[in-house]
């Protein structure tokens, strides 16, 4: 059966942390069969559509029997919960709780496609996403990717957030976005051309080693952004400077980035990184592209093995 996103939305619930709501019936049977996110290792999976910072954000929530903490994960730009299987997997093996959600243009959630006018948007959303999972009462562990990783740093440096009174058990960032690659060059061709253009054909780049996932996103997946909003681009320019002017904080975070990533200026990003986070940890993943979640088995095996070992040692 192929399922249909308005159909699978007409019959999802408000979320209610109190009675969740199981995700049942053919449009969310159909849904995971075709991200395969069914998971032996969990006990239940519920989803519901949260109203958060001006948006109907689609949550979802897979549990396992006597969890040690609540993973709740944040996904980059263009993408969606769907993309993220290995990630939720791995963080059900450590025997934590996952909790998903779409941000605002993405998936499943509203808001115009891939689009918003302030990074602090994002926060509202993630901010107020923060305050329903500690509800749960369990350690969060966050895991940002790329434009997941920049609302995560956000959250924390524009707070002035220590150690002692961040929310997270721990923080781990996968590729995180500070200055997209070619950034001098976008930002001219954004002066140039946004008055005159809103949206750009999207390029599918060849961002990870899984020839298949760059097959399924560009020819399979029905939720992929076909363009590239300038809105959104214009809302990064702003937050650049912004995020980049932050003070340093003692919060540890874990930090995974590939050498070979060309999504993201990796080089000066971990530069910035190191000044606002000198207590970080940092696994470089040699060979490794910008989507990491969705990398070649062996590079996924080699991520997972270091995130489990700083798991386990908090």
């Amino acid at each position: 059966m192929q399922w249909d996103k308005s159909a699978l939305l007409a019959g999802t619930p408000m979320l209610d942390w109190q009675a969740l709501s199981p995700a049942l019936g053919d449009q969310w049977r159909a849904y995971c069969e075709h991200y395969r996110l069914t998971f032996e290792q969990a006990s239940q999976h519920s989803a519901g559509t949260a109203q958060l910072g001006g948006f109907d954000i689609v949550v979802q929530y897979w549990q396992v029997s006597q969890p040690k903490g609540v993973a709740l994960l944040v996904h980059g730009y263009y993408d969606h919960v769907g993309l993220y299987r290995s990630l939720i997997e791995f963080c059900l093996s450590q025997q934590l709780d996952v909790v998903c959600f779409d941000l605002p243009g993405h998936g499943l959630s509203s808001g115009e496609v891939a689009t918003i006018d302030d990074f602090c948007q994002y926060d509202d959303v993630f901010s107020q996403m923060v305050g329903q999972v500690q509800q749960l009462q369990l350690p969060i562990q966050v895991f940002g990717q790329s434009t997941g990783g920049a609302i995560i740093l956000h959250y924390l440096l524009t707070r002035g957030l220590r150690q002692l009174d961040s929310p997270f058990a721990q923080v781990t960032l996968l590729a995180p976005l500070v200055r997209p690659m070619g950034w001098r060059t976008g930002k001219w061709m954004h002066a140039l051309l946004h008055r005159f253009v809103k949206q750009l054909k999207r390029k599918f780049k060849p961002n990870s080693a899984d020839a298949e996932f760059l097959r399924f996103i560009a020819e399979l997946d029905p939720l992929q952004p076909r363009f590239l909003n300038v809105r959104w681009v214009g809302a990064l320019k702003r937050w650049i400077p912004m995020i980049e002017s932050q003070a340093a904080t003692d919060i540890r975070v874990n930090i995974v980035q590939g050498d070979r990533d060309q999504t993201v200026d990796w080089r000066h990003n971990l530069q910035v990184l190191q000044q606002k986070f000198p207590q970080q940890r940092l696994l470089m993943l040699p060979g490794g592209q910008h989507h990491l979640v969705n990398e070649s088995a062996d590079n996924q095996r080699k991520i997972y093995q270091q995130l489990a070992a700083w798991l386990q040692a908090e």
